[in-house]
């Protein structure tokens, strides 16, 4: 996804339109697709050709979220400065039996809980996503989640781009959905992406049912792993939930950067310092003069 750095709210009248650009991979996880890791001459011939590129386009630097269960990050070490940011998790699907006992015994009676209260778990077409909405903005509110996460519906419309690769699973008590979550999947992998629980309704344990048979009904599929991500930070609430899931299954978030042209970052950064005094340019974002 490449960016008009000038659209930036920090930059707000500081830059002329179109001209610098940088590169950030979407929403979720992403970086290079390859069989194995790539020769230290092809990623050379990469790196010059991409530069090059950058160079006529405007183009200052790119951010790349890495994807945990492909571990890509490792792929092309001399394209991207890369780091470690947190641990995720994965769910092994091989089979039902493995789900469980992957589980730690809390997560199991949180399971169980929830099927005795009468939650029951649908998988419904993309489409189908009003019902989500809801729940969605509900949790987010609760959360606290920052402006970033408030997808407007124009985001829920391009899901239906991926309706052959693209569910929801709602998790409903009397008919009426109380958590929901949206799943991407193809025939090796499944990935929790967007989810929420209507408040009032977290003490029947809904998420935790609804991701154990989102995990059987992956496991039915062929599917052999499915990703839960992780935390917005290491070892929070979020990530501590999603870690009942498998004890066994941790595997590392890595962001990363290439910065194409050094005199046009580093006047970024001063553009950035001049107007605010209390801008750090030490700062630990990859993309310092998006900070």
């Amino acid at each position: 996804m490449c960016s008009d750095i000038a659209d930036s709210p920090t930059f707000k009248a500081l830059l002329t339109p179109r001209e610098y650009y940088d590169f950030e991979t979407p929403y979720g996880y992403g970086g290079p697709l390859c069989d194995s890791a790539i020769p230290e001459n092809s990623q050379k011939c990469f790196l010059k050709e991409i530069n090059e590129y950058a160079h006529a386009n405007g183009i200052i630097s790119q951010f790349v979220r890495f994807h945990p269960l492909l571990m890509n990050h490792e792929d092309a070490p001399l394209v991207f400065e890369t780091r470690y940011l947190h641990d995720t998790i994965f769910i092994d699907t091989e089979s039902p039996e493995l789900i469980m006992q992957n589980m730690d015994s809390k997560n199991r009676n949180m399971v169980r809980k929830a099927a005795k209260n009468g939650v029951t778990i649908e998988r419904r077409s993309i489409d189908q996503y009003q019902d989500f909405l809801p729940i969605y903005f509900e949790t987010m509110e609760k959360d606290d989640a920052e402006e970033y996460y408030f997808f407007g519906e124009d985001y829920f419309k391009a899901q239906l781009e991926l309706k052959n690769n693209a569910c929801i699973f709602y998790a409903l008590l009397e008919g009426k959905p109380i958590a929901a979550a949206i799943m991407y999947y193809n025939d090796r992998f499944i990935h929790y992406h967007l989810a929420g629980t209507h408040t009032e309704y977290r003490k029947f344990a809904p998420s935790n049912l609804l991701l154990y048979e989102t995990a059987c009904w992956a496991s039915e599929q062929g599917i052999k792993k499915f990703h839960l991500g992780g935390g917005i930070t290491q070892d929070d609430n979020l990530f501590g939930f999603k870690k009942q899931f498998n004890k066994n299954g941790r595997l590392p978030f890595v962001i990363g950067r290439t910065i194409f042209n050094n005199s046009s970052y580093d006047k970024l950064m001063q553009i950035r310092k001049s107007a605010d005094p209390d801008f750090n340019p030490q700062n630990n974002r990859m993309i310092q003069y998006r900070a």
